[in-house]
């Protein structure tokens, strides 16, 4: 469906309202291209025989020698595999070895620099793969390390890839992951990949959430009371020496060019407000017995930021926000489910930094997992399937008009 007219006055009349600082940049639209958004059909995947269908992990759009693949790594089968984005077609299968020289236990992350040179994030370093899955090089990310394993403690920096991590003249960006952080820690670093250390550290945490001692304050007070705080999602993407920094609790999109903060742009939806941190760490519930706990979603779920993406050619920027969920009863079932009210699909034009909304159909998309974008468009995996032998994704196509 697309946005009435009215709204999108209204939206650009309530920009200059809805930002959460002082510097951050504010404008109307003065662009004459207008964005349209459409459902086009269905992706389909044919999945291999023991293919984890639930969740695929790392999945990604990548290019190798100009042409798209579609990647994924499934846990079951401990492989890698690559599909053509065009049809949907089944390319190759990578599959790793557990045990032995080449021998990969775990594996969190990974990318492809080149279809010989892919590498892989495990829990205990940094493995770089050929084509046939062959051991090419090992590294520690630079941690400490005793009998072959990091030495981590909670003062411990800890590395890893995320969904825009790559491989550029010898370095690796990775993100930072920390169990005490603070306002003034690092947030992202570059690691020199041939010396096996960290180069540079950049984006101090404090510059891209607001209040962030007030969180930690509501982080000690769950804590207190017997909780579990869960960290504030942070959304990263890239593009020609600019980064993007979005997280799930701010209508800001922080800019920044070579670590410094060059500006913040409104990327919101005026209609909604989003959740302050108390209220989303309440999204889950902790029920603990004799020798244990348990988890459960919270049937009444706030507004927040989902997720990020960027488009390959680094035009359109996308936000994907959840208008939180109410209570909802199923016959049979002992607690209400999470019934999601909506949410909306934020393109920002990156040139002109002009915002487009589409409300997406809730009860038809997997907001949670899955979600890739072309310079074509966005595509959603189908809520609820059931289908084991294949995985399936909605696709939104996004074009460019003069008017």
């Amino acid at each position: 469906m697309n946005t009435p007219k009215i709204f999108q006055l209204i939206c650009l009349l309530l920009l200059v309202l809805a930002c959460d600082g002082t510097s951050e940049q504010k404008r109307s639209s003065t662009s004459q291209v207008k964005i349209s958004i459409q459902q086009r059909g269905e992706l389909s995947l044919d999945l291999g025989f023991g293919v984890n269908f639930e969740d695929l992990t790392s999945l990604n759009l990548i290019n190798l020698k100009d042409k798209p693949y579609l990647t994924f790594y499934d846990r079951v089968t401990h492989s890698i595999y690559l599909y053509t984005i065009s049809g949907g077609g089944y390319v190759k299968k990578i599959e790793l070895e557990r045990e032995g020289p080449n021998g990969i236990r775990s594996l969190t992350r990974f990318f492809f620099h080149t279809m010989d040179s892919i590498f892989v994030d495990s829990s205990i370093g940094v493995y770089l793969l050929d084509s046939e899955a062959n051991i090419v090089d090992k590294k520690s990310k630079g941690a400490d390390q005793r009998n072959g394993l990091p030495v981590i403690g909670l003062d411990s920096k800890i590395y890893g890839f995320d969904s825009d991590s790559h491989y550029k003249e010898g370095k690796v960006e990775m993100e930072i992951r920390s169990f005490s952080r603070k306002k003034d820690d690092y947030e992202r670093v570059i690691y020199d990949y041939k010396s096996d250390s960290v180069e540079e550290e950049f984006i101090q945490t404090g510059a891209i959430i607001r209040n962030y001692d007030d969180v930690l304050l509501e982080k000690k007070m769950i804590k207190n009371r017997d909780g579990l705080p869960p960290n504030i999602l942070r959304h990263y993407v890239s593009t020609d020496g600019q980064a993007y920094v979005g997280t799930a609790l701010s209508d800001s999109l922080y800019v920044f060019e070579r670590g410094n903060l060059e500006k913040k742009l409104y990327a919101g939806d005026p209609r909604l407000e989003v959740a302050d941190y108390a209220a989303y760490a309440s999204r889950r519930i902790i029920e603990r017995f004799e020798g244990g706990m348990s988890f459960y979603d919270n049937p009444r779920q706030p507004a927040y930021y989902k997720g990020m993406f960027i488009s390959p050619d680094g035009k359109l920027l996308y936000r994907l926000l959840f208008h939180g969920a109410k209570p909802k009863f199923i016959q049979g079932e002992e607690k209400p489910v999470p019934n999601p009210i909506g949410a909306t699909l934020i393109i920002v034009d990156l040139k002109t930094n002009d915002l487009t909304y589409y409300d997406l159909p809730v009860n038809e998309v997997d907001l949670d997992k899955n979600q890739f974008v072309s310079d074509e468009g966005i595509y959603f995996r189908v809520k609820d399937q059931q289908n084991e032998d294949q995985v399936r994704f909605k696709f939104f196509e996004v074009n460019k008009s003069s008017f």
